[in-house]
């Protein structure tokens, strides 16, 4: 499957046909977290960025699935002005979100890279929100076919040290990596390394738990 990526004749997949999207599930630490839920989502509609979008809620997560021209920057989009919406309906409070992110083969319900190239990455571009965030970053890149057991290594620590060029990685942590700044920069960095990653593997999976607002951070 890996040879895909390197066919230059082959057509380019398309975002249904490589299984690109994002579950998120948010979680307003308020009394009143009903409201801030859904005018959060609200105020993601009212920005535009449920356009070539399609969204299933179910009782445990949405799933964000981008059908645009840019599926990433769809993804990120929605991602940065749902939490910053979260946070600032919930009064600053504490929000957290957990979050998903999978490209490619076997990872979404219907998919298909038979005869097809995998995209290249386009980095994300977000505006700051002025809201600080901290984040455990994970990131799975899925090599399926064998081959060495330590191959997905390198991948991994060349990402974090992107992610550390950019301010955003601070310290490693139990399974995870600590991201911290800006809701809109932490955002961009798991996106883009997610989506760099699945230009040459054909499966990538990024999980992310961002908080802002937290009171252990204000203690600090």
């Amino acid at each position: 499957m890996t040879d895909i990526a390197h066919h230059e004749h082959t057509p380019l997949a398309s975002a249904t046909e490589i299984g690109i999207g994002m579950r998120v599930s948010i979680h307003p630490h308020t009394n009143d977290f009903v409201a801030v839920i859904l005018g959060a989502l609200e105020d993601v509609a009212a920005a535009g960025l449920t356009r070539d979008v399609e969204v299933t809620t179910d009782e445990v997560s949405t799933y964000i699935g981008p059908r645009g021209e840019h599926p990433e920057q769809q993804l990120a989009d929605y991602l940065s002005t749902l939490l910053a919406a979260a946070h600032r309906r919930s009064g600053g409070g504490h929000v957290v979100a957990h979050v998903l992110l999978s490209r490619g083969c076997p990872g979404e319900a219907t998919c298909d890279l038979t005869e097809r190239r995998l995209p290249s990455a386009r980095a994300v571009s977000l505006a700051a929100t002025g809201i600080a965030a901290a984040a455990q970053w994970s990131l799975y890149p899925l090599l399926d076919g064998g081959g060495e057991p330590q191959k997905h290594l390198p991948i991994i620590e060349a990402e974090i040290a992107r992610a550390q060029a950019r301010g955003l990685a601070s310290h490693p942590a139990h399974y995870a990596t600590m991201l911290r700044g800006d809701v809109a920069d932490v955002v961009a960095t798991g996106v883009d390394t997610w989506a760099r990653v699945g230009s040459h593997v054909p499966h990538v999976v990024t999980h992310l738990t961002i908080s802002t607002g937290s009171p252990t951070a204000l203690g600090a």
